[in-house]
């Protein structure tokens, strides 16, 4: 059965969730009034995970990095101060700026910087961003970067032109810049700001990781808490004794003289069926609360995170169920178990549209069509298809839904596979090529089709 957890109710315009503003640090009911939470990244903006693949199981995320339009590497300079950019004509030949159209306007961690000429430059936390000329596949400089971090299990994962460790790095002054919505947030020991992914949202957790969320005014005055027990699904985020106020995060006692940790004056709580990192089962189960979330993640017209039953998270088009393609290579462990697709984002950048090209094939995996207008934003991507419409991709991969679905919930679509034919028309040929070059296959060549799970 299919839990309906809708990312669009609270705030429709941008299918997110609501924040909140200052408030004393005892609020009541009545002066609970949710705003919009800012967007983690502005229109035009993609939002990656850096991984590092593993040769036999899920790849390993191991950090956010904003992207330019196509998804290229965002660079920072040493030499430039908060909202000033120092980068000479010459430097700016190999590092252009991250222009910003006419029409945007500052939001939450981003800002603009205004240059010489006229145009205005993209800065993230105060820092103005560039694209290095000299890379070729996006992200490729991002993931050398995250590799070379890592002290082991590093592979080579070209695949046919990709990345791999001590591959292109960043010159002398420059790094890679990372997407880190808490790091300019004073807050409190223990407490911190990730992106959870089944949020939507970059939300605060607390130290084992675990989503916080807020009421709508404090639970205690709640006429419903002492009727339907909801302290025994809602738990408050504890604050020793001794605990002081810490920027926006304050300090409130509650009924039994305990006391508790509140951000922006909303009392800080976690959900009893949220169980790992990640989790954010507690979105839709009742409308009066909400993750503690400091930025936001656009989601197209339509699109909410549901729950299905053994699969856990999933991405639904207006109910109905979505999937992604993968070309087939080497994987230990299973597909269907938690956390098993960080795949990484450039094998779905070269995957495209491409998984499925037949007349019959789309009759059954029905692309999932984005306006003419529409632009990348964080996790969401629209993809040209072969007959100039446009396809959204999330994470890099482009999404469908299923014909032999027939209701909400329905997954009859999961696990299937579609051998390519290593015979037949030239066409069919080609297309095997193209889907084993895409991971580097040794043997084989094909697409696996999984729900679109939104880790």
């Amino acid at each position: 059965m299919m839990r309906g957890r809708s990312l669009r109710l609270l705030v429709p315009c941008v299918g997110a969730f609501a924040a909140w503003v200052a408030l004393p640090a005892t609020p009541t009911a009545a002066q609970a009034g949710p705003q919009t939470a800012p967007p983690m990244v502005p229109p035009g903006i993609t939002l990656i995970e850096v991984v590092r693949e593993l040769p036999s199981s899920s790849d390993d995320v191991l950090w956010f990095r904003p992207g330019d339009t196509d998804g290229h590497t965002l660079m920072v300079s040493d030499a430039d101060r908060p909202g000033v950019s120092n980068c000479t004509a010459a430097c700016l030949d190999e590092f252009p700026p991250l222009l910003a159209s006419p029409d945007a306007e500052p939001v939450g961690d981003w800002s603009l910087v205004a240059r010489s000429d006229g145009s205005r430059q993209w800065a993230y936390q105060s820092r103005p961003l560039y694209r290095w000329a000299r890379e070729q596949d996006p992200g490729e400089v991002a993931t050398n970067v995250g590799l070379t971090e890592t002290a082991n299990s590093k592979r080579d994962t070209t695949g046919g032109g990709g990345a791999k460790a001590g591959d292109l790095m960043p010159p002398e002054g420059w790094s890679v810049a990372r997407f880190r919505p808490g790091a300019v947030v004073p807050s409190p020991s223990g407490l911190q700001v990730q992106v959870v992914s089944s949020a939507q949202a970059a939300v605060l957790t607390d130290f084992e990781g675990l989503t916080l969320y807020a009421f709508n005014g404090d639970a205690a005055a709640d006429p419903q808490c002492s009727v339907n027990g909801c302290e025994m699904r809602w738990l408050p985020v504890d604050a020793p004794a001794i605990a002081v106020n810490v920027g926006d995060f304050s300090v409130v006692t509650r009924a039994d003289g305990s006391k508790q940790w509140a951000y922006k004056g909303r009392p800080l709580y976690r959900y009893r069926d949220d169980l790992l990192p990640g989790d954010a089962t507690g979105v839709g189960v009742d409308e009066r609360w909400a993750p503690a979330a400091l930025s936001v993640g656009f989601m197209p017209e339509g699109v909410t995170v549901t729950h299905l039953s053994g699969y856990g998270d999933a991405l639904a088009l207006n109910g109905r169920t979505l999937y992604q393609s993968f070309a087939f290579e080497k994987y230990w462990g299973g597909r269907n178990l938690r956390a098993s697709f960080k795949n990484a984002y450039y094998k779905g950048k070269r995957l495209g549209s491409r998984a499925c090209l037949s007349q019959e094939c789309q009759e059954t995996w029905r692309p999932f069509l984005a306006p003419a207008d529409a632009v990348p934003n964080g996790f969401w991507e629209p993809i040209e298809r072969a007959d100039g419409t446009k396809q959204w991709a999330y994470k890099g991969y482009a999404l469908y839904t299923y014909a032999g679905d027939t209701a909400p919930g329905d997954h009859y679509g999961q696990a299937t596979y579609d051998f390519a034919k290593l015979e037949g028309t030239p066409a069919e040929i080609e297309h095997a090529e193209m889907l084993a070059a895409v991971t580097g296959a040794s043997s084989g060549a094909g697409v696996y089709w999984s729900v679109a799970k939104p880790e």
